[in-house]
């Protein structure tokens, strides 16, 4: 990011510890930006400033990512991420705003919402939410299995991954620069940890608690990696399919800004 694309970072404790960043970018109706794991504020550059032209946004980095001081162990888990977005609405005083929620940060905008539902107008999930395999409740000794993995060759599994996940289209470039990105966002056993408590999250235990509209901003392209058992949790929530990968705001900027500019007059509408 440049460092006119948004404000400077500022700052405000976590409840649970640690610190959450913020960058704020325009005027009018509140639009919340929630990165997903192993990421930060930085990685909306490419597309806050088409939405910001008639909106404000306000693009967060959780505690312990993008150079924010980590929270202690109680400080990690889902909710307590939630619960730092939820201080930072409040602090802002940000009231009926639509919270974007990409990857894990569709988690952490559902806790957000069930803490502070008259501060959440709606949610959009990108790329996240429905997908049994890492939202419903993983098994302990799956998350046991997947943390080894990783940090057996955390760099290489952190390319693998994304590999994955992009779109084939998406050039060399990107691929390398999303990996270095996301390796930098936090040390490894930081990450790992979180990573571990996403896996521990329940979407069919967590989402029938929230009050607010919401839908889900699916990559087609990911989605064939899948877990086919559904949850009946989203049975009632609309699910819109967008062609590009996992990362569609450093892949497709052009094209996610439309998409969401669409499911944001749609849930308005609502």
């Amino acid at each position: 990011m440049t460092d006119d694309a948004f404000p400077p970072l500022e700052t405000l404790d976590a409840p649970m510890g640690g610190r959450i960043g913020y960058r704020t970018l325009g005027a009018g109706d509140w639009l919340v930006l929630v990165h997903g794991w192993c990421g930060s504020a930085d990685i909306w550059a490419p597309i806050a400033p088409a939405l910001a032209h008639d909106r404000r946004v306000l693009a967060v980095t959780l505690p312990g990512f993008g150079g924010m001081m980590a929270p202690p162990d109680e400080g990690r888990t889902i909710g307590a991420m939630g619960a730092a977005v939820a201080r930072l609405l409040a602090y802002l005083g940000v009231n009926d705003a639509v919270l974007v929620g990409h990857s894990m940060g569709g988690p952490v905008m559902t806790e957000a919402a069930i803490r502070a539902p008259e501060r959440v107008r709606a949610l959009i999930g990108l790329d996240t939410l429905t997908d049994r395999g890492y939202y419903g409740r993983v098994p302990d000794a799956e998350i046991a299995r997947r943390h080894a993995e990783f940090a057996a060759d955390y760099a290489g599994r952190m390319r693998a991954m994304i590999d994955t996940i992009v779109h084939p289209q998406t050039p060399e470039a990107a691929r390398r620069a999303i990996t270095g990105d996301m390796v930098a966002a936090a040390p490894e056993d930081f990450a790992l940890d979180v990573k571990d408590r996403l896996f521990a999250w329940d979407a069919e235990e967590r989402w029938p608690l929230v009050s607010c509209p919401a839908l889900m901003l699916n990559s087609t392209w990911v989605a064939r990696l899948a877990d086919p058992q559904p949850m009946d949790c989203f049975a009632a929530t609309e699910i819109v399919g967008y062609e590009s990968g996992h990362f569609p705001m450093i892949e497709a900027p052009a094209m996610i800004v439309e998409k969401l500019i669409t499911c944001l007059d749609r849930l308005v509408c609502r």
